[in-house]
C-alpha cells in the first residue's frame, strides 16, 4: 500500500464567520479572523489555547497558555535529554483567567501572560516572536528560564470544524518550524538556529465532555529532512471517524494524513505507545516516554484528567525514517 500523504489544501478564507455562515473546511493557511458569534451565556463554553514546543539536540522546552474563562492554566517546562525526569516546571492556575489575554487569532495580535515577575508572550508580525521569562522548579533546584526569539511560519493545517452545525471549533497547527533566538537557563545559553518548533492555536466551542488522544513532534529524519507531525483521535473527526487535523510537514510543506490508531500501554507514563495508520503505511511509530506531565482534577462540575508524556519517537512517517525524535503524546478527558 502507498505511504504517500494526501495533498493539496486550499488557502483559507479571511474570516471563519461571514454572511451568516461558517467557512467549515481544512486549509493550508491560517484564518486571519477565526472569531465567531459568542453570546454571554455561551462564553464559558469557549476554550482557547496556544501551545508551542521547541526542540534542540539536547533540550526540549514547551509552554501552554490555556484560557477557559473561569480559570486559566499556564505552564512552561524544560526537559534535558541527559536527565529527563522530572522536568523543570512552572505552572499556575489563574482564577477567572486573570493575567492572561489571548490574541485575536494565531496570526493577529499578542497572547500575553503576566504574574508578578513571570512572563510569557507570543506575538505575530510576519513571523512569531516569543518571550518567556519564568522561574522553574526542578530536581536540581530553582532556575530562571529566558527565551527570546521566534520562528517562521510555513504551510499550516488550519481546520474549522463543526462540532455541531452551530458550534464550531477552529485549530491552527504547524510543525517542523525553523527557529531563531536564544534559550538561557542556569549555565546554559543555547542558540536556537538549529531548533525546530511546533504550534497549536485553538479556539473552540467545545463539547461539555471532550476526550482526545494527541501526538506532536518536530525533528529531522535520518535523511536529514525537517519533519513535523500532528496526530489525533476522538476529536475533530469526520463521518468516517478520521481526524481532520492529522498532518505531516516535510521541509515546510504540509500534507494531510488519514486515520491513526493509538495503542496505549497500561502504564502510559513509562511504557511504549504505538501509533499506526490502519489503512496504509503512512504512519508506523513507537513512542518511548522519558517522563510526563499529568493531572487528575475533579471539581464535580469541572474535571480534567490528562497525562502528557514526553519522549522519543522511532519509526516511519510518510516515507521518512525517524530515530529518537523528541515530542509528546497526550491522553485527555475533560468536563468543562
Amino acid at each position: 500500500m502507498s505511504d504517500a500523504p494526501k495533498r493539496e489544501l486550499p488557502e483559507a478564507p479571511p474570516r471563519a464567520w461571514a454572511d451568516g455562515a461558517y467557512a467549515f473546511g481544512r486549509y493550508r493557511t491560517p484564518i486571519v479572523d477565526p472569531s465567531f458569534p459568542v453570546g454571554s451565556l455561551r462564553r464559558l463554553r469557549l476554550k482557547q489555547w496556544h501551545y508551542t514546543s521547541i526542540a534542540t539536540e539536547r533540550f526540549f522546552v514547551a509552554f501552554g497558555l490555556v484560557q477557559l474563562h473561569y480559570v486559566a492554566n499556564i505552564f512552561v517546562y524544560l526537559v534535558d535529554r541527559e536527565r529527563p525526569d522530572p522536568p523543570a516546571l512552572y505552572e499556575r492556575l489563574a482564577p477567572l483567567g486573570l493575567g492572561l489575554s489571548m490574541a485575536k487569532s494565531s496570526v493577529s495580535g499578542v497572547t500575553r501572560f503576566r504574574h508578578k515577575d513571570q512572563r510569557v508572550e507570543v506575538a505575530y508580525d510576519d513571523s512569531y516572536r516569543l518571550r518567556v521569562d519564568v522561574g522553574l522548579e526542578g530536581s536540581a533546584g530553582p532556575t530562571r528560564l529566558k527565551l527570546v526569539g521566534g520562528f517562521e511560519l510555513g504551510e499550516s493545517l488550519a481546520l474549522l470544524h463543526p462540532l455541531s452545525p452551530e458550534r464550531p471549533a477552529y485549530t491552527h497547527k504547524a510543525a517542523g518550524l525553523r527557529c531563531h533566538g536564544t534559550l538561557s537557563f542556569g549555565d546554559h545559553r543555547i542558540d536556537l538556529k538549529d531548533a525546530l518548533a511546533t504550534l497549536d492555536w485553538t479556539c473552540s466551542m467545545a463539547d461539555r465532555h471532550t476526550t482526545w488522544k494527541w501526538a506532536s513532534l518536530a525533528g529531522r529524519s535520518l535523511s536529514g529532512r525537517e519533519v513535523g507531525l500532528n496526530l489525533s483521535a476522538e476529536v475533530y473527526e469526520d463521518e468516517a471517524g478520521i481526524s481532520r487535523e492529522n498532518a505531516v510537514w516535510i521541509d515546510g510543506r504540509v500534507s494531510c494524513l488519514g486515520a491513526v490508531d493509538f495503542e496505549m500501554p497500561s502504564e502510559s507514563c513509562c511504557e511504549d505507545w504505538r501509533i499506526r495508520s490502519p489503512d496504509d503505511d503512512s504512519v508506523d511509530l513507537t513512542f518511548r516516554p522519558l517522563g510526563a506531565r499529568h493531572a487528575d482534577v475533579d471539581y464535580r462540575l469541572v474535571s480534567s484528567r490528562f497525562v502528557q508524556p514526553y519522549g522519543l519517537f522511532n519509526g516511519r512517517v510518510a516515507g521518512e525514517e525517524l530515530r529518537d525524535v523528541f515530542g509528546v503524546v497526550e491522553d485527555h478527558d475533560a468536563r468543562w
